[in-house]
This record gives structure tokens, C-alpha cells and sequence, in this order.
């Protein structure tokens, strides 16, 4: 699966939402703000372990007011 930046994604076992930096070949960079720590981390973590995260077009007009 090919994901592109900036989208949301998850591991598909579950968790916190993943923002896409980019992807090379089979591995995604995703970037995260850890709440605990109060910092932003990254990790690369193979394409078959995220599943992409959809949103319904009404949520989205929400975050936009």
C-alpha cells in the first residue's frame, strides 16, 4: 500500500493516529506528538503494519470552523 504526506494513519493492531512524512519503498515515516513526554517523535515503520485512517467529510468541515 502507498501512503502519501500528511496522511492519518494507525497501526493496524491499534493506537495513537500517525501523521505520514513519506515512504520509501516498503517502510512509512510517521510523526506523532507524545503527550506524556510533550514532544513530537518519529518512527519508520513497515507500509503492511498502517492501515489509513478516513474521514468523513463532515468531520472534516468541522475542524475548519
Amino acid at each position: 500500500m502507498e501512503f502519501k504526506p500528511g496522511e492519518i494513519v494507525q497501526l493496524k493492531s491499534g493506537g495513537r493516529s500517525l501523521t505520514v512524512v513519506r515512504q520509501v519503498k516498503e517502510n512509512v515515516e510517521v510523526i506523532w506528538y507524545a503527550d506524556a513526554d510533550d514532544v513530537v517523535r518519529t518512527a519508520t515503520v513497515p507500509a503492511v503494519c498502517l492501515a489509513l485512517i478516513e474521514f468523513a467529510d463532515d468531520e472534516d468541515e468541522l475542524d475548519d470552523e
